[in-house]
């Protein structure tokens, strides 16, 4: 009996131990399971987007930090700024092609000769020649008086005399006027000299540059004559008047000295002070003659350039503007 006890208290201790075990696994099957739909309903629900109302304004254009430089012909200047600024320049440019579009960037597209550097006109180079200038008007001349001479009396001017039905308007006497004194013998009364109205102003000069287009592969879409979207600013303007006077000396020597010139680049760095005074002047590169790079230099040093204008002073951090100028002769010019 002690026996058959025993036996029934160990398969007591199995069968609780077996329905312990099963519960623990409904338990975590159930857990499991509801972990896996509470997953699946996330997942399910679709991403909600929400819409903002923004302003109309349309933003303004981006301005590059630092636009490359380029010279707009004055000729082809425009009356009003592009919206994109892509280069900086003299003048206000609105870009425009010969040639369809082919590439993504901001140049024209036009047919030219094959050189390193972009050109967008086609002119022989002029030297500065001032215009005439109009001469100041002089007022009309009053008729010379005439000469006296020897024992002639000039008579003297007939008084009129009122007559009969005016005396009774005279109320007073009037007051004599003295002669005039008469003129000594052999004697000219001089004429006076009538002053010259004020100068005009000098008129601008007719310096152009020589150049000969370029070919580019552009991607303008807008036809017409071959231009960049440029905005004129202080420091444009002012590296044109630098150029214009560099150039028109440069192109002296290369006339008066062409057995001298040879074909190759000269690029020179110089600083300009605020008075106009050059520092630093110096060759960074050269593949021509010592010659070619002594003119270089030349037009340069005898150049008088003007002072650095007021409103580009003032932007520049160190109180001076850095010039880079190249000077090239092709072989084909």
């Amino acid at each position: 009996m002690e026996r058959n006890r025993e036996r029934r208290t160990v398969w007591w201790a199995v069968l609780a131990s077996l329905g312990l075990h099963l519960l623990i696994g409904l338990s975590l099957a159930a857990f499991a399971g509801a972990s896996r739909d509470i997953s699946l309903e996330e997942e399910s629900q679709p991403p909600q987007l929400t819409m903002v109302d923004l302003p109309d304004a349309t933003p303004p254009p981006l301005v590059p930090k630092n636009p490359p430089m380029t010279t707009v012909d004055p000729a082809n200047k425009s009356a009003i700024a592009p919206n994109e600024k892509t280069f900086e320049a003299n003048e206000n440019s609105i870009a425009a092609a010969e040639k369809a579009a082919t590439e993504q960037n901001p140049l024209p597209g036009q047919d030219g000769k094959d050189r390193p550097f972009m050109n967008l006109e086609e002119h022989k180079n002029s030297f500065a020649r001032d215009g005439a200038q109009p001469q100041p008007t002089r007022p009309p001349t009053a008729p010379p008086a005439p000469k006296s001479t020897p024992n002639e009396t000039i008579p003297p001017e007939p008084t009129p005399t009122p007559a009969p039905n005016e005396f009774a308007l005279l109320t007073q006497t009037p007051t004599p006027v003295p002669s005039p004194p008469e003129p000594k013998e052999n004697t000219e009364i001089p004429t006076p000299t009538p002053e010259p109205s004020e100068t005009p102003p000098t008129p601008a000069s007719t310096y152009r540059d020589f150049q000969q287009k370029t070919m580019i592969r552009g991607g303008i879409n807008n036809r017409g004559r071959s231009a960049v979207n440029a905005v004129g600013t202080p420091q444009g303007r002012y590296k044109k008047l630098l150029e214009d006077a560099i150039g028109s000396r440069w192109y002296y020597y290369i006339d008066a000295k062409g057995d001298l010139i040879s074909i190759g680049t000269t690029a020179v760095t110089f600083d300009i002070l605020a008075d106009g005074s050059v520092r630093n002047l110096r060759i960074t590169e050269n593949t021509t003659t010592e010659a070619s790079a002594s003119i270089a230099l030349r037009s340069i040093q005898e150049t008088k350039f003007p002072p650095i204008p007021d409103d580009l002073l003032a932007t520049l951090p160190e109180g001076h503007f850095t010039m880079e100028e190249s000077f090239t002769i092709f072989a084909n010019r």
